[in-house]
């Protein structure tokens, strides 16, 4: 490849980057030219290995709380956001640890829950409690009957038939 074609390339990633950056951001990376600089310098940013970030991260995962009215997938998503920041600057998050935080700190309605998420384990498991968890929110707000969607390939015609 020239060095004619990899300028255009490199100027063509560096555009497609900038592209995906907010306003704020942006202003952040003005002058930077290659597409290495550009990820160097929102690396440098965004993905501090240094101590206050991962205390900060930390801080965040052990004080996540899951807000009333706040769906169970909603808080899923909030802490695997948090955990894949973590993990992204070399901090492992036991399965375990994960589990816990989202028994922890249930809302009310789910209290009932946590002993029969700990009773009898030698260890909890991340993806047994999310599991358990997400029945249950069906089971709470009526998300798992077995009604049919409207337009699926089984429904009833209005003499009560089933028909294809």
């Amino acid at each position: 490849m020239s060095d004619e074609e990899w300028d255009d390339l490199d100027e063509r990633a560096a555009s497609a980057i900038r592209m995906c950056l907010a306003k704020n951001v942006l202003a952040r990376v003005v002058g930077i030219m290659t597409a290495k600089e550009l990820w160097r310098k929102l690396e440098e940013l965004y993905q501090a290995k240094g101590v206050s970030n991962r205390v900060y991260l930390k801080e965040l995962f052990h004080t996540l709380r899951m807000n009333e009215g706040m769906k169970i997938s909603d808080h899923l998503n909030v802490l695997n956001g948090i955990v894949s920041e973590l993990e992204a600057i070399g901090v492992k998050v036991e399965d375990e640890d994960k589990a816990l935080r989202f028994i922890w700190f249930f809302l009310p309605s789910y209290e009932h829950m946590k002993p029969i998420l700990v009773h009898r384990k030698e260890t909890v498991v991340y993806s047994e409690v999310i599991s358990k968890l997400l029945s249950e929110e069906r089971r709470l707000t009526g998300g798992g009957s077995n009604v049919l969607p409207e337009g699926s390939a089984l429904t009833v015609d209005t003499l009560g038939r089933k028909t294809p």
